[in-house]
């Protein structure tokens, strides 16, 4: 990365010194000779002024890259973005080598599932130093291949992450708790209602369950007893992002039946 980048630095300063006002230009120019002399402290400092005076992606692109030599990743990237936002084709491909990365998965989550039943596959783009990703849902439809964007972050919770939460002792464990402390409302013995109850609920960064609420319900109490046994399972293994736990958005089905006890 550092050898590509330093490839590109005579170009970025060389080339894009134009169409900028005189204090502009100056303060500009400034964040040049620092940028050269080593000073990359106080590169930034007149690129900031440069772009405060006028926002070019000429300084945002050389303050990006100053915050790189700086050990800034957050920064680089942030400048990159918003340089790649106002349709700079060198920004966008440094953002896309340096700030993010993709990858497939077959296997629909919960969160995304019961919203997209015909989904066949995503494509997951996170980003290495932001609280944000895109879920691209991809369908066969007719022979044809189509997508849509899914919003990742709602309620300040992840749909879908590098590592997935998961109960302790992994899904037999959870079908076994479930199955043990379910309890149907008392004095529906002669006249069970059955269905499924669908509960969402956040597991936080320390695994604990939280936000419980019932997106599909079949019955007050019935409703209630699921959101009671989901409410009161142990905390989970947290799921992480960039190597950091987050919250993360699960949807579960809690089934009720005549052969439930």
């Amino acid at each position: 990365m550092r050898i590509t980048l330093a490839l590109s630095i005579f170009i970025l300063i060389s080339a894009f010194t134009f169409g900028q006002t005189k204090e502009n230009d100056k303060n500009f120019n400034i964040g040049i000779e620092a940028f050269n002399s080593g000073n990359y402290e106080k590169a930034i400092s007149y690129f900031t002024l440069s772009i405060n005076e006028l926002s070019t992606t000429n300084a945002i692109i050389n303050r990006a890259i100053s915050y790189y030599y700086m050990g800034d990743s957050c920064n680089f990237c942030t400048d990159l973005k918003r340089a790649y936002g106002f349709g700079d084709t060198t920004a966008r491909e440094y953002y896309k080598t340096n700030c993010i990365k993709s990858s497939w998965n077959r296997v629909i989550p919960d969160s995304i599932k019961p919203e997209n039943p015909d989904a066949k596959y995503l494509e997951v783009t996170y980003s290495k130093y932001f609280r944000d990703s895109l879920v691209m849902v991809y369908f066969h439809n007719g022979g044809r291949i189509w997508w849509k964007t899914i919003s990742d972050l709602p309620d300040n919770a992840y749909t879908i992450v590098e590592i997935m939460p998961q109960f302790r002792g992994g899904d037999q464990a959870l079908m076994k708790y479930l199955d043990t402390n379910l309890e149907y409302p008392t004095g529906d013995v002669g006249n069970r209602i059955q269905g499924s109850v669908i509960v969402q609920y956040i597991v936080a960064t320390n695994g604990a369950i939280t936000n419980v609420k019932v997106l599909k319900g079949i019955g007050g109490r019935y409703d209630e007893a699921a959101v009671k046994v989901v409410s009161g399972m142990p905390k989970w293994i947290p799921g992480q992002q960039n190597g950091k736990p987050v919250r993360v958005k699960f949807n579960i089905s809690i089934p009720f039946s005549v052969k439930s006890k």
